[in-house]
């Protein structure tokens, strides 16, 4: 990994652990009424950036179960939610937003909204110059 995709990747880490909480503020209030959980194995499985991005952080990619039904619910799938750290989840977990996510968004203060589609942008900018 050359110096700019290991600094890309150091940044992309602070945003994601920066933007948790911000998150977590709409999926607390969406997540638990949810009665079709979108936390399902098979977008929980590692792509070939998120191996990139953990090896530059010092971190083992999580092996999956393979004996797991790709339609059932995510393994790191806790009661209360996710067990992984967000920066160690796959990105997608962190970029996908269901309906009643988007709908929360738009219904909340407009400023925490712009804030967290900034965030969004940006890290997914650093995600996709990842090498």
């Amino acid at each position: 990994m050359n110096e700019q995709s290991a600094a890309a990747a150091k940044k992309l880490k602070k945003l994601l652990i920066e933007s948790s909480l911000l998150i977590e503020e709409y999926t607390a209030s969406v997540c638990p009424a949810c009665t079709d959980v979108c936390c399902r194995q098979k977008h929980g499985l590692y792509q070939e950036r998120d191996s990139i991005f953990l090896h530059a952080m010092g971190e083992k990619v999580p092996e999956r179960d393979a004996a797991r039904p790709l339609e059932g619910p995510c393994e790191a799938m806790g009661p209360s939610g996710c067990i992984l750290p967000r920066w160690k989840r796959p990105f997608k977990c962190t970029w996908y937003f269901c309906e009643p996510l988007l709908a929360a968004l738009d219904s909340g203060p407009p400023r925490k909204a712009r804030l967290l589609s900034a965030l969004l942008q940006e890290m997914s900018d650093l995600y996709g110059g990842l090498v």
